[in-house]
């Protein structure tokens, strides 16, 4: 039904580009409301301090300590921050947060390389999820690997990849690159660095970085069952044009990684608020005719993005997003 009344208002709207895009959000907003299902799960996975706290934070656009934690239906009332800490909550509570609350997390409570428990509980929680109605269905899970030790294959040592999580696709996210880069811009250029080390070097100790998280991603590969996509990110402490960039990366990852486009099209409609260029990039390539060519001019009142001025889809289009 979506798929068709989306085709009806693109076409019946070419020719008035600006109405046609109202058209569109008209309908993503209707479609929306008054349903309990429009709810997309994330299962967060990860060893206390893996940094998945400060990701959720610049994923929902949120403060430190903003997160809202359900438990049982009711509010905890005091979160701390790092709530990620090993035995704070449990898989089954329900973190969101008031920028997002389309946006549903559960997190493992510390996830630790070799914990049975916390093993066996993941799993229940999985099989559990993936069998339950639309408002409670598991949808994907984040594997946080921190890459700012030299241990980070915990994960591997788990049991974790012995089985199958069917339809719920993981991915893997390396944490923490900045640490990594610090480790390495040591042994590169030693305690005491000048700044014109840091130059001369720069394109050494990237490289070493990038060989660090191949492997990384290579060992993981070879796995029984593993990961369905792979994102590094790092510098997440803060606001900024890398850190929106890699969540735009981690949602753009996950929605490849989704089996059904149903999902995409949900994960599309919970971030239509916080990443405007992801979801028309998802319009376009999830629900235009294939094969169809031209340009469409979208007119919006909030302020354009270089990176949003002007999308292009594998389906021929271009969109080209101008300020009012």
């Amino acid at each position: 039904m979506l798929r068709r009344d989306l085709h009806t208002c693109i076409h019946r709207h070419l020719s008035g580009p600006s109405a046609m895009w109202k058209s569109i959000r008209k309908l993503f907003k209707a479609t929306n409301e008054n349903s309990s299902a429009r709810r997309f799960r994330v299962l967060i996975l990860g060893p206390a301090n893996a940094g998945k706290t400060t990701l959720l934070e610049r994923l929902t656009d949120s403060p430190a300590g903003a997160a809202i934690v359900t438990r049982n239906g009711k509010r905890v009332k005091e979160v701390p921050r790092g709530y990620d800490q090993r035995g704070i909550h449990n898989v089954d509570d329900e973190i969101t947060y008031a920028s997002n609350p389309t946006f549903v997390f559960h997190d493992s409570g510390g996830f630790e390389a070799g914990g049975v428990k916390e093993v066996e509980a993941v799993w229940k929680f999985i099989q559990k999820r993936s069998l339950a109605s639309p408002s409670q269905q598991l949808h994907a899970i984040w594997l946080c690997i921190p890459t700012d030790n030299d241990r980070p294959f915990g994960f591997l040592h788990s049991g974790f990849f012995t089985k199958s999580t069917a339809k719920v696709p993981v991915v893997g996210i390396f944490t923490k690159l900045d640490g990594r880069r610090t480790k390495v811009e040591i042994e590169v250029l030693g305690p005491a660095p000048s700044p014109s080390d840091f130059h001369d070097q720069a394109q050494v100790v990237d490289q070493k970085v990038a060989e660090f998280v191949n492997g990384l991603e290579t060992r993981f590969r070879k796995e029984q069952y593993p990961p369905a996509g792979f994102i590094g990110v790092g510098d997440m402490d803060e606001v900024s044009e890398q850190s929106i960039a890699s969540c735009n990366e981690l949602l753009e990852v996950t929605m490849d990684a989704l089996p059904h486009e149903t999902q995409r099209s949900l994960l599309g409609l919970t971030v239509w608020k916080r990443n405007r260029r992801i979801h028309t990039a998802y319009v376009l390539k999830h629900v235009l005719h294939a094969g169809a060519e031209g340009n469409i001019m979208v007119k919006t009142p909030q302020p354009v993005q270089d990176e949003e001025s002007e999308l292009c889809t594998d389906k021929g289009f271009r969109i080209l997003m101008v300020s009012e």
